[in-house]
């Protein structure tokens, strides 16, 4: 990703904290984490996802969720969700995804939750962030509060919060 679409960057002593941030935020129950984790894939992979992101990303999933989910499950859960974006589009599934969450404070967790799964390659980038704001605007939120809660979930592993 080019440095002028990188919305942030956390320093390496910052990402070394992205499991235990992540850990924090994941949904107790089983179905609204589902829809959780494809929320942080959809804006994760908005920029594409190399090998070496893919593998970053399930290693720090299988850490954190305690769901029993194995590095290989992960790959072939994001397997899947590739497939559905495929077959209906990212839109659709990003509509689908944040219809799952009620209330505001399982929306703003949701937003965390996906903005930290999708800086486990140490940046944010311009895709990413556009994925997270419109699945704020399915909550009737404006780019400005999803970026608030962005930068929420950014202090979380900088240690401000």
């Amino acid at each position: 990703m080019a440095d002028s679409g990188v919305i942030l960057q956390l320093p390496g002593e910052a990402v070394a904290r992205l499991s235990a941030a992540i850990a924090t935020l994941v949904p107790p129950d089983v179905n609204r984490f589902m829809a959780a984790l494809e929320l942080g894939y959809l804006a994760a992979s908005a920029d594409g996802l190399d090998h070496a992101e893919r593998d970053a990303l399930a290693s720090t999933l299988e850490r954190v969720t305690g769901i029993g989910y194995d590095h290989a499950t992960f790959a072939a859960h994001f397997a899947d969700l590739d497939d559905a974006v495929a077959n209906l589009g990212r839109r659709e599934r990003l509509a689908r995804t944040a219809a799952e969450f009620d209330g505001d404070d399982a929306r703003a967790d949701a937003i965390r939750f996906a903005a930290l799964v999708a800086m486990c390659d140490g940046t944010l980038g311009t895709p990413e962030i556009e994925v997270l704001e419109e699945a704020g605007s399915h909550f009737s939120w404006d780019a400005a509060k999803v970026r608030g809660l962005v930068d929420d979930a950014a202090a979380r592993v900088r240690g401000a919060r």
